[in-house]
């Protein structure tokens, strides 16, 4: 049995305590053996990776389960977009991808985290296509709202990015530019360039 405590250390890492005991909780006796003990330690920009994969697996879960739970959907959604509770996102994005800040932190760790918010957004945008199709007439103007939330939040990041994250017109596709593509398989600085 695995148990996590969670705190924030004095020079802001995260750090993950991991306990295996003996046998699973609960059990009969009131205390059981710890069999071993892990601590894991994550920096600031590792958390917000974390934090935003955790995002885009909890928005992929709702959007690809057949039957939709409408409601499950649009709180996931309205969650992800609006801007009054979309601080989470948009304020990592703007503390580790800021083109004056970006250069601070790992380069591997800042293009982890652009491809993390590149899935965030087409999720996002998949679960606006998924609620176009189920909403009642009624909720249209819900889903307009969502929409230019969404163009907000994409517009915000793509001017951080330096890049495009609105899906093609035509195709609804998200297509990456090739020099940016060039820059990351050389390995050379992507920073200039758009990714």
């Amino acid at each position: 049995m695995k148990t996590l405590l969670v705190f924030v250390s004095p020079d802001r890492l995260i750090c993950i305590l991991i306990f295996v005991a003996e046998y699973s909780f609960p059990y009969v006796k009131k205390r059981i053996r710890v069999v071993s003990k892990r601590t894991i330690e994550l920096s600031p920009i590792e958390v917000a990776i974390d934090e935003m994969q955790t995002r885009v697996s909890e928005l992929e879960e709702v959007v690809f389960t057949e039957p939709t739970d409408a409601k499950k959907l649009q709180l996931r959604l309205q969650g992800s977009v609006c801007v009054q509770v979309n601080a989470g996102p948009l304020a990592y994005a703007s503390a580790f991808l800021d083109p004056v800040i970006v250069n601070t932190y790992p380069e591997d760790k800042v293009e982890e985290l652009k491809d993390v918010y590149r899935e965030f957004m087409k999720i996002c945008y998949s679960a606006l296509q998924v609620n176009s199709k189920i909403i009642s007439p009624e909720q249209q103007q819900y889903q307009d709202v969502l929409r230019q939330n969404y163009k907000k939040l994409s517009s915000s990041l793509s001017t951080l990015f330096g890049e495009s994250l609105w899906p093609h017109e035509e195709t609804g596709s998200f297509k990456r530019n090739s020099t940016a593509v060039f820059s990351v398989i050389s390995g050379t600085s992507h920073n200039s360039s758009t990714v």
